[in-house]
């Protein structure tokens, strides 16, 4: 059976199909024998006829025995008559499963050298730039304002989307600078628009630079307009460019605050740390001084609103800040010129000035009211004048007419009494320049007075010889 298999072979079908081809034509008899067999005569009779019949039956069955025997091998072989066809589909699928192959890697290959375009129209550039490297590409990018895209969005790109591009080849985009700021935009009347008509219209013209400040309103009702700002005062809403800094106002309403601020006491505390909690909290303080002799200056002696009560911010609050002890101004009237000089705790200033009325030692005025409080915090300068009584005109004879302006200032002037001189030159045997009489002297004179003065203009006189000693 071996041998047989081994026989029907895909190896050894083609050499027995030709063996027994070879032995068929070797059996076959030739034409012109077959034309040389003894013809039979027929005879008329049936037994002839039927003897004839008989012999050429047997002539045939016997040529027939022969061939079979002819093309029989030594063992029995049995032929597939589908193999030939079955060998070439087989070739055909070969055929067409290398073809496929072939394919399948062309393919692969083109899949690994080439990427597939994605859309980024409208994505931003940094997420183009990534898929960019992810994928082997170069990049390349410019700009230009746009008021579609946002800025640094991608406006459009080279290659379009899903086609097929080589790694290693240059993308173009083109990205967005956002809305040209040079472009001016009239600022429409926004006291005409409501709340959200305002803000489309500040999206819609990207107007980045146009802000929407709320604030707190006792008057204007949440959500209304209330003023616009522009930076530049010099520009008007007509001439607004998308690059100006400005701001439209609408108002939130009036402002309710709950009372849920704790009070702390402040006995004793340094006004300081008061001022620093009423700005952290929002509460209008108000400070009243007053003398302590107890507490020191600068600390809070009292409070209008108890520790640990509650309020809300923008309340109102008052607190007394102490101002040290203080020193009551005595009435120096009822004090002599010494003794106000011998008062402590103020800062004295005692003068005397010539009175036409007062008499001399009698208070003409203080600075400082009587039974006023100072305290460290304040000024304690008091100064206080005491009368002269009325001027007294001394005798300056024999003194230098260079003297007399220093002397009339200090004696008279800076006193508060305006007596002045008038010189007159006389011929006389003192030294030039020595006063040797005057109109009026060692007498009181009225608050305005004017004295003349003679004085000597002799230029030979010798002057006295000093004496030493003197």
């Amino acid at each position: 059976m071996s041998d047989f298999l081994s026989k029907f072979g895909k190896d050894n079908y083609d050499k027995l199909e030709s063996e027994q081809k070879n032995s068929r034509e070797k059996n076959e008899p030739k034409s012109e024998e077959i034309q040389e067999e003894p013809k039979v005569e027929t005879a008329p009779s049936s037994s002839s006829n039927f003897e004839n019949k008989t012999t050429q039956s047997r002539y045939y069955s016997n040529m027939a025995q022969r061939d079979v025997d002819n093309d029989r091998p030594d063992e029995e072989v049995e032929v597939d008559p589908d193999y030939k066809r079955n060998k070439l589909r087989k070739q055909g699928i070969i055929i067409a499963g290398s073809v496929l192959a072939g394919i399948l890697l062309f393919f692969i290959y083109y899949q690994m050298v080439h990427v597939k375009m994605e859309d980024f129209v409208g994505k931003p550039v940094s997420e183009g730039r990534t898929w960019v490297a992810e994928n082997g590409l170069e990049m390349e990018l410019t700009q230009e304002y746009s008021n579609e895209y946002g800025e640094n969005q991608i406006i459009s790109q080279s290659v379009s989307v899903k086609d097929k591009i080589r790694k290693g080849k240059t993308v173009q985009f083109v990205s967005s600078k956002g809305a040209d700021p040079e472009d001016v935009i009239p600022l429409p009347d926004f006291s005409l628009l409501g709340q959200a008509e305002i803000e489309n219209w500040i999206e819609e013209n990207h107007a980045k630079n146009l802000k929407v400040v709320y604030e707190f309103s006792e008057s204007i009702k949440q959500g209304e307009f209330i003023r616009l700002e522009i930076r530049d005062s010099n520009i008007a809403a007509e001439e607004y460019q998308r690059k100006d800094s400005a701001a439209v106002y609408l108002s939130k309403g009036e402002e309710v605050f709950v009372k849920d601020i704790t009070v702390p006491d402040f006995s004793n505390k340094p006004k300081e740390e008061v001022e620093q909690w009423a700005k952290t909290n929002m509460i209008e303080m108000e400070y009243e001084e007053e003398d302590s002799n107890t507490i020191e200056a600068n600390l809070i002696i009292s409070q209008s609103v108890k520790a640990d009560e509650k309020i809300a911010k923008k309340d109102q609050m008052k607190v007394k800040v102490s101002l040290g002890k203080a020193t009551i101004v005595p009435n120096f009237g009822e004090l002599t010129l010494d003794e106000a000089s011998e008062q402590t705790g103020l800062m004295l200033s005692v003068k005397q000035r010539f009175h036409a009325d007062a008499p001399y030692g009698k208070l003409i005025s203080q600075s400082i009211e009587a039974g006023t409080k100072l305290t460290d915090q304040e000024d304690t300068a008091v100064t206080v004048v005491y009368s002269l009584g009325r001027p007294y005109l001394r005798d300056y004879r024999g003194q230098l007419d260079g003297d007399l302006p220093r002397l009339f200032y200090e004696d008279y002037q800076s006193k508060g009494a305006n007596v002045n001189y008038i010189v007159k030159y006389v011929d006389s045997p003192e030294i030039k320049g020595t006063v040797v009489d005057m109109s009026a002297f060692n007498q009181f004179i009225a608050m305005t007075y004017t004295v003349e003065v003679h004085v000597s203009r002799n230029d030979s006189a010798s002057p006295e010889p000093v004496i030493k000693g003197e």
